[in-house]
């Protein structure tokens, strides 16, 4: 004969409130992850540095290690604060594809990518073909060329803040022709942020830039400024910084005249100034009209 069981009826009340209080409770947060795919044969200094700095540094993240293309991409479910890519940790081309495929079903995500790499030039080929729709939040660096430092310091940026540029240099968007010394062509191109010292420039896409590439640069100031000697610029520069997309740089005024440095002040005094009462324009059309009982008063 089975015997029946009787349960503490306050026994059974705590466990009822407990599932309620579980069921009703807000969801445990997924963790968020470091993801690194550098492969066997990369620097085990780097790689013991990078594991060693994420797990001290960022104690609230997961660090996960891949070494296998499938390990790689049986992680893509994870929420990723910065995946590190080793560039050649499976074929180039197979790796792009893979990471494509990632932003592609992550869309509405941004996931940064840190290219670690011994060639850049092929790099930013590879990256151009593929993956250029996504140069904003991706980056590289040449790590046989880099300090661990130097490669901590980018890792933390792609980290805190999602490999956005953080530039001191004024927001543009001036349409300009530049003469491209090297390849001896005039070519359009856009500079999207200027300083006193240098420039943001991106030309079209077929366009890929090298490290040190020398260009002349014609920017137009009519809107902006009266001239009597004519309606550009006309400055020299260097390539100091190619982006991922190869099609985007960072260039450096080179050979700068007092005039030059002068025009280039009151450009920029011109452009905030212009934006300045753009911005005061919008908040006055925003704001409510007084009444006629607060206009006697």
């Amino acid at each position: 004969m089975n015997e029946t069981i009787k349960k503490d009826p306050a026994e059974e009340k705590g466990t009822q409130n407990k599932l309620e209080a579980y069921l009703q409770g807000p969801r445990k947060k997924r963790k968020n992850y470091v993801i690194l795919a550098l492969g066997d044969n990369f620097d085990r200094q780097i790689s013991g540095g990078l594991e060693s700095f994420i797990k001290k540094s960022y104690p609230a993240l997961a660090l996960s290690t891949a070494r296998t293309t499938d390990e790689l991409t049986r992680q893509f479910g994870r929420n990723i604060s910065l995946l590190v890519v080793n560039d050649t940790f499976a074929d180039r081309a197979q790796m792009m594809s893979l990471i494509k495929t990632l932003k592609e079903k992550r869309r509405d995500e941004n996931i940064p990518v840190l290219f670690l790499t011994k060639d850049a030039e092929a790099l930013i080929k590879a990256y151009h073909s593929t993956l250029l729709v996504y140069r904003e939040s991706d980056e590289y660096l040449v790590y046989t060329d880099t300090t661990l430092p130097q490669i901590l310091s980018r890792v933390k940026n792609g980290i805190d803040a999602k490999n956005r540029r953080k530039s001191r240099r004024y927001p543009v968007s001036l349409p300009i022709t530049y003469f491209h010394l090297t390849h001896n062509t005039l070519t359009d191109g856009r500079i999207i942020d200027l300083s006193m010292h240098g420039a943001l420039l991106t030309a079209g896409q077929n366009t890929i830039f090298r490290l040190g590439d020398q260009v002349k640069l014609n920017i137009p100031v009519s809107q902006f400024l009266h001239m009597p000697d004519g309606d550009f610029i006309k400055i020299s520069g260097r390539v100091r910084r190619v982006f991922i997309s190869g099609n985007q740089v960072a260039i450096s005024f080179e050979h700068v005249s007092d005039k030059q440095t002068q025009l280039i002040g009151q450009l920029l005094i011109s452009i905030v100034s212009k934006n300045f009462a753009q911005q005061t324009n919008r908040l006055k059309a925003q704001s409510p009209a007084p009444s006629a009982s607060q206009k006697g008063r």
